[in-house]
């Protein structure tokens, strides 16, 4: 049995994270010790490790909890992770899409030569970019 701050350390998260997910429901309440400590099993790291990979790969909490529950079923999650996967990739490529443009914008801006400002601008750069 591990206390809060070895699974820390060893799945790279926070004790604060860990009590988190307990709280949610995510992780199950670890035992106590006779000094009131948080003691955790092998298969809890698994499990945190598994939550930490899956938050890398921007799954939600609430689809990790829709996950734990398909194998709490006796069912293989494979199938819906991959719809999760496709899914955050047309998210992420929106995302690449959008910066994208947010990049061409301000290279644009950069290009823009410095000029008086008319009456009533604040910064005739910024002004001018955001009426092209």
């Amino acid at each position: 049995m591990l206390t809060i701050g070895r699974v820390a350390r060893n799945v790279g998260v926070r004790p604060s994270a860990i009590r988190f997910y307990e709280r949610q429901g995510i992780v199950q309440p670890a035992a106590r010790g006779a000094n009131g400590y948080r003691l955790y099993s092998n298969d809890a790291v698994k499990l945190l490790l598994f939550i930490k990979r899956a938050r890398a790969l921007g799954i939600t909490l609430e689809e990790i909890n829709r996950l734990l529950h398909l194998v709490s079923q006796g069912q293989q999650p494979c199938d819906h992770v991959k719809q999760v996967a496709r899914s955050h990739l047309r998210e992420v490529d929106q995302k690449i899409r959008e910066l994208k443009a947010l990049r061409n914008q301000l290279e644009s801006l950069l290009r823009c030569r410095v000029t008086k400002s008319h009456e009533g601008e604040l910064c005739p750069i910024i002004e001018r970019s955001m009426a092209e």
